[in-house]
């Protein structure tokens, strides 16, 4: 009977893959932009090129002939002239079989048109359907879960910067701060579950992220932000100090969040295990995980840096510029940011450990199963 579920279940999942690739490669007449597919492509010859920095790279012009698959024009053919770079930073290169997103023009009775970009939508939705069916085979409904709380948070922070953009806030910090905690208790109680344990998690992580973003801007604002440049910042639409400080609220969020969770959850499981364990063992046991956990979720918080600065500081390495001043400028917020998370996952772990020991400590307190 097992083995029968079982091969169920993959002739399912395999069948959801399949028909999502086949629905996304074909979904064209859902957008309103004009798509079109690669027909044929003609690379010319590459022609090498070399900037006043010395840096070399090479372009090749590609003739790409397209066919329309949606809109008005459907089934038309047109001819399209593109260009990559070997490096391929702001360029792209295309092949046969791809759909690209095309801007039509109207020059008198020829109808002309430009690449605006990729159509991606087949590759992200693949991803998200291989992250679901692991997440579904290795945890079973908590992961689905887990994913619906992703899902659900996504949503929150869309409409919460669709408020910050219409309303025009002066001081929209405040908004995403509240829409922080949103995250959090929606996450835990998704994943968790309403209980004590879901208590003591949110309890330790907003002590956690309010003490370490209070000592990040206090250090910022008796140093007068020196080295601190917001206006690096890309796309700064609004207040950038507000903006660098929202972005460090749900950055620090996230940090503290994995750390509490960890020890939380085992001191909890450790409980049922051991139910006379004392609070002493408990704080005990609570800082040995946390003191484990706090070098390499610090380590992931310096590689997320890494990959976040590494294209832009090469590109103000290429360009000439001194390391003094490409730390300054495209790595010093992101360095602040970096320590701001690692000061609040020091301070979840005592914070967690105490709250845990404190509640499950009593001998004849009894930990709810989740």
């Amino acid at each position: 009977m097992q083995r029968k579920k079982t091969i169920i279940t993959a002739i399912l999942i395999a069948l959801s893959g399949v028909f999502l690739y086949f629905f996304t490669s074909h979904d064209a007449f859902l957008y309103h932009q004009d798509v079109a597919r690669v027909v044929k492509v003609k690379n010319a010859a590459p022609v090498a090129t070399e900037d006043s920095y010395q840096n070399k790279d090479q372009t090749t012009q590609q003739t790409l002939t397209l066919k329309l698959i949606n809109g008005k024009y459907k089934g038309k053919i047109l001819t399209v002239e593109n260009q990559f770079s070997k490096s391929g930073a702001y360029d792209q290169q295309y092949h046969e079989g791809q759909q690209i997103f095309l801007n039509l023009h109207h020059s008198g009775k020829k109808l002309t048109a430009g690449i605006s970009h990729y159509k991606r939508d087949t590759y992200l939705v693949m991803l998200i359907w291989l992250v679901v069916v692991l997440l579904y085979l290795f945890m079973h409904t908590k992961g689905l879960r887990a994913m619906l709380s992703v899902a659900m948070n996504f949503v929150i922070f869309l409409i919460f910067v669709q408020m910050d953009v219409h309303f025009d806030f002066t001081n929209f910090f405040w908004l995403f701060a509240f829409s922080a905690l949103l995250f959090t208790g929606l996450s835990l109680v998704l994943v968790i579950g309403w209980n004590k344990q879901c208590a003591v998690s949110f309890a330790s992580i907003v002590f956690g992220t309010s003490v370490a973003l209070a000592i990040g801007i206090g250090i910022l604002y008796l140093t007068g932000n020196n080295g601190i440049h917001y206006e690096a910042l890309d796309f700064a639409t609004q207040e950038p100090e507000q903006l660098f400080l929202s972005a460090t609220v749900i950055g620090l969020l996230g940090a503290v969040m994995d750390a509490s969770t960890d020890i939380v959850s085992t001191l909890f499981e450790m409980k049922r295990k051991q139910p006379e364990i004392s609070a002493k063992q408990l704080y005990r046991s609570g800082q040995e995980v946390g003191h484990a956990i706090m070098g390499p979720l610090i380590n992931v918080l310096l590689m997320i840096f890494f990959a976040e600065t590494f294209a832009i500081a090469v590109l103000y390495f290429r360009t000439g510029n001194t390391y003094a001043y490409t730390f300054e400028w495209s790595m010093a917020l992101g360095v602040a940011q970096a320590l701001i998370s690692g000061i609040g996952i020091t301070l979840v772990i005592p914070s967690a450990s105490f709250l845990c020991s404190r509640i499950l400590g009593r001998s004849d307190s009894q930990c709810p199963q989740s």
